[in-house]
Protein backbone atom coordinates (compact mmCIF):
# COMPACT_ATOMS: atom_id res chain seq x y z
CA UNK A 1 0.00 0.00 0.00
CA UNK A 2 1.53 3.04 -1.26
CA UNK A 3 1.30 6.17 1.47
CA UNK A 4 -1.30 8.32 2.78
CA UNK A 5 -2.16 11.51 0.91
CA UNK A 6 -2.63 14.36 3.34
CA UNK A 7 -4.50 16.83 1.45
CA UNK A 8 -7.16 13.48 -0.12
CA UNK A 9 -7.22 13.20 3.78
CA UNK A 10 -8.41 16.72 4.40
CA UNK A 11 -10.61 16.74 1.73
CA UNK A 12 -12.49 13.80 2.47
CA UNK A 13 -13.03 14.68 6.10
CA UNK A 14 -14.22 18.08 4.84
CA UNK A 15 -16.55 16.79 3.10
CA UNK A 16 -18.09 14.19 5.96
CA UNK A 17 -18.09 16.91 8.07
CA UNK A 18 -20.01 19.23 5.70
CA UNK A 19 -22.29 16.56 4.84
CA UNK A 20 -23.17 15.96 8.62
CA UNK A 21 -23.63 19.45 9.12
CA UNK A 22 -25.98 20.00 6.41
CA UNK A 23 -28.07 16.66 7.49
CA UNK A 24 -28.05 17.99 11.15
CA UNK A 25 -29.12 21.13 10.74
CA UNK A 26 -32.09 20.07 7.63
CA UNK A 27 -33.46 16.65 8.92
CA UNK A 28 -36.00 17.31 11.81
CA UNK A 29 -35.79 15.63 14.91
CA UNK A 30 -31.81 15.18 14.43
CA UNK A 31 -31.46 17.30 17.42
CA UNK A 32 -33.28 17.88 20.61
CA UNK A 33 -35.51 20.76 20.80
CA UNK A 34 -34.23 21.72 24.31
CA UNK A 35 -30.33 22.05 23.36
CA UNK A 36 -30.26 25.75 23.01
CA UNK A 37 -27.64 27.92 21.49
CA UNK A 38 -26.60 27.80 17.59
CA UNK A 39 -28.84 25.33 15.45
CA UNK A 40 -25.80 25.80 12.88
CA UNK A 41 -23.18 25.32 15.90
CA UNK A 42 -24.90 22.32 17.27
CA UNK A 43 -25.43 20.67 13.67
CA UNK A 44 -21.80 21.33 13.27
CA UNK A 45 -21.05 19.70 16.98
CA UNK A 46 -22.90 16.74 16.21
CA UNK A 47 -21.32 15.64 12.65
CA UNK A 48 -18.05 15.99 14.09
CA UNK A 49 -19.17 13.96 17.37
CA UNK A 50 -20.77 11.37 15.23
CA UNK A 51 -18.05 10.94 12.77
CA UNK A 52 -14.87 10.87 15.54
CA UNK A 53 -17.56 8.21 17.37
CA UNK A 54 -17.44 10.09 20.60
CA UNK A 55 -20.94 10.30 20.66
CA UNK A 56 -21.85 12.23 23.68
CA UNK A 57 -25.43 11.36 23.70
CA UNK A 58 -26.40 15.12 25.01
CA UNK A 59 -28.55 16.75 22.52
CA UNK A 60 -28.13 14.53 19.49
CA UNK A 61 -30.11 12.44 18.10
CA UNK A 62 -33.71 13.62 19.76
CA UNK A 63 -36.43 11.06 20.55
CA UNK A 64 -38.32 12.56 18.16
CA UNK A 65 -35.89 11.63 15.38
CA UNK A 66 -37.59 10.22 11.98
CA UNK A 67 -36.77 7.02 9.67
CA UNK A 68 -34.84 9.41 7.72
CA UNK A 69 -32.29 10.97 10.49
CA UNK A 70 -31.61 7.20 11.67
CA UNK A 71 -30.94 6.12 8.35
CA UNK A 72 -28.76 8.93 7.66
CA UNK A 73 -26.58 8.45 11.24
CA UNK A 74 -25.83 5.17 10.38
CA UNK A 75 -24.82 5.87 7.09
CA UNK A 76 -22.34 9.07 8.98
CA UNK A 77 -21.77 6.46 11.50
CA UNK A 78 -20.40 4.39 8.95
CA UNK A 79 -18.11 6.55 6.73
CA UNK A 80 -16.79 8.00 10.20
CA UNK A 81 -15.82 4.42 11.35
CA UNK A 82 -14.27 3.87 8.29
CA UNK A 83 -12.58 7.12 8.00
CA UNK A 84 -11.48 7.89 11.42
CA UNK A 85 -10.52 4.52 12.62
CA UNK A 86 -8.81 4.05 9.01
CA UNK A 87 -7.24 6.16 7.14
CA UNK A 88 -6.71 8.76 10.24
CA UNK A 89 -5.35 6.16 12.35
CA UNK A 90 -2.76 5.19 9.71
CA UNK A 91 -1.52 8.42 8.95
CA UNK A 92 -1.43 9.19 13.06
CA UNK A 93 0.70 6.11 12.64
CA UNK A 94 3.16 7.22 10.53
CA UNK A 95 3.74 10.61 11.36
CA UNK A 96 5.06 9.67 14.56
CA UNK A 97 7.97 8.17 13.02
CA UNK A 98 9.02 12.01 11.80
CA UNK A 99 8.99 13.20 15.17
CA UNK A 100 11.76 14.01 17.79
CA UNK A 101 10.47 11.85 20.70
CA UNK A 102 7.57 10.27 19.29
CA UNK A 103 4.14 10.56 20.26
CA UNK A 104 4.67 11.60 24.04
CA UNK A 105 5.87 15.38 23.14
CA UNK A 106 2.70 16.06 20.53
CA UNK A 107 -0.06 13.51 23.06
CA UNK A 108 0.63 15.57 25.99
CA UNK A 109 0.36 19.06 24.29
CA UNK A 110 -2.78 18.26 23.23
CA UNK A 111 -4.26 16.53 26.48
CA UNK A 112 -2.55 19.53 28.12
CA UNK A 113 -3.89 22.00 25.47
CA UNK A 114 -7.81 20.29 25.84
CA UNK A 115 -7.44 20.69 29.42
CA UNK A 116 -6.84 24.46 29.44
CA UNK A 117 -9.40 24.81 26.66
CA UNK A 118 -12.54 23.66 28.40
CA UNK A 119 -11.14 25.23 32.01
CA UNK A 120 -11.37 28.27 29.67
CA UNK A 121 -14.55 27.59 27.85
CA UNK A 122 -16.86 25.86 29.53
CA UNK A 123 -15.28 27.08 33.85
CA UNK A 124 -14.41 23.31 34.23
CA UNK A 125 -12.37 22.30 37.59
CA UNK A 126 -8.93 21.17 35.90
CA UNK A 127 -9.27 17.79 37.08
CA UNK A 128 -12.86 17.35 35.33
CA UNK A 129 -11.20 19.30 32.45
CA UNK A 130 -8.06 16.94 31.97
CA UNK A 131 -10.73 13.67 32.06
CA UNK A 132 -12.76 15.49 29.35
CA UNK A 133 -10.24 15.98 27.31
CA UNK A 134 -9.07 12.23 27.60
CA UNK A 135 -12.57 10.56 26.95
CA UNK A 136 -13.12 13.13 23.84
CA UNK A 137 -9.63 12.47 21.89
CA UNK A 138 -9.83 8.60 22.78
CA UNK A 139 -13.41 8.62 21.63
CA UNK A 140 -14.88 6.88 24.29
CA UNK A 141 -17.58 9.85 25.40
CA UNK A 142 -19.23 8.18 28.09
CA UNK A 143 -21.84 11.22 28.10
CA UNK A 144 -21.52 12.06 31.61
CA UNK A 145 -19.93 15.41 31.26
CA UNK A 146 -20.85 17.41 27.62
CA UNK A 147 -20.05 20.46 26.69
CA UNK A 148 -23.04 23.57 27.59
CA UNK A 149 -22.30 26.52 25.78
CA UNK A 150 -21.74 27.56 21.91
CA UNK A 151 -18.40 28.32 22.11
CA UNK A 152 -18.29 25.01 24.17
CA UNK A 153 -19.26 22.26 21.55
CA UNK A 154 -17.43 24.56 18.89
CA UNK A 155 -14.31 24.37 20.59
CA UNK A 156 -15.21 20.02 21.25
CA UNK A 157 -16.06 19.31 17.87
CA UNK A 158 -12.59 21.56 16.62
CA UNK A 159 -10.90 19.17 19.32
CA UNK A 160 -12.12 16.21 18.62
CA UNK A 161 -11.17 16.20 15.06
CA UNK A 162 -8.00 17.15 15.58
CA UNK A 163 -6.96 15.45 18.69
CA UNK A 164 -8.13 11.63 17.23
CA UNK A 165 -5.16 11.89 14.93
CA UNK A 166 -2.64 13.42 17.77
CA UNK A 167 -3.95 10.58 20.78
CA UNK A 168 -4.62 7.98 18.17
CA UNK A 169 -0.69 8.07 17.64
CA UNK A 170 0.05 7.72 21.13
CA UNK A 171 -2.29 4.07 20.88
CA UNK A 172 -0.59 2.66 18.26
CA UNK A 173 2.70 1.23 20.78
CA UNK A 174 -0.04 -0.39 23.09
CA UNK A 175 -1.52 -2.06 19.57
CA UNK A 176 1.36 -2.92 18.95
CA UNK A 177 2.74 -4.45 21.80
CA UNK A 178 -0.66 -6.16 22.62
CA UNK A 179 -0.87 -7.34 18.62
CA UNK A 180 2.50 -9.39 19.36
CA UNK A 181 1.62 -10.66 22.73
CA UNK A 182 -1.98 -12.25 21.33
CA UNK A 183 -0.11 -13.45 18.01
CA UNK A 184 0.41 -17.22 18.07
CA UNK A 185 3.18 -18.96 19.07
CA UNK A 186 3.89 -22.38 17.23
CA UNK A 187 3.66 -26.05 19.38
CA UNK A 188 6.68 -27.26 20.83
CA UNK A 189 8.62 -29.76 18.18
CA UNK A 190 6.44 -28.67 15.61
CA UNK A 191 8.45 -27.01 12.52
CA UNK A 192 7.40 -23.71 10.86
CA UNK A 193 5.94 -24.12 7.23
CA UNK A 194 7.99 -23.00 4.53
CA UNK A 195 6.67 -22.10 1.15
CA UNK A 196 6.47 -24.87 -1.11
CA UNK A 197 8.92 -22.58 -3.73
CA UNK A 198 11.35 -22.44 -1.10
CA UNK A 199 11.05 -26.40 -0.11
CA UNK A 200 11.86 -27.15 -3.38
CA UNK A 201 14.76 -25.22 -3.77
CA UNK A 202 16.08 -27.09 -0.93
CA UNK A 203 15.19 -30.57 -2.90
CA UNK A 204 16.78 -29.39 -5.92
CA UNK A 205 20.44 -28.22 -3.99
CA UNK A 206 20.46 -31.48 -1.56
CA UNK A 207 20.14 -33.77 -5.47
CA UNK A 208 22.63 -31.82 -6.58
CA UNK A 209 25.17 -32.03 -3.78
CA UNK A 210 24.26 -35.69 -3.68
CA UNK A 211 25.21 -35.92 -7.29
CA UNK A 212 28.69 -34.02 -6.96
CA UNK A 213 29.59 -36.56 -3.56
CA UNK A 214 28.84 -39.83 -6.09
Amino acid sequence: MGDLSSLRLMAVATTLVVVGTLGFHNIEGMIAEDAGGSHLVNSFYCAAITLTTVGYGDICPSNEMSHLGRLFIVALSFCGLGMFCGPVMDLSASWKDRLPGGVVGPGLFALLFGTSLFMRIEEMEWNVAAYFAFITGTTVGYGDIWPKTDNGRLATALYAILAVNVIGGMLEPAKRHLSEFCMATPKAGTKSKEPVGETKKQEKGEQKKKKKEN
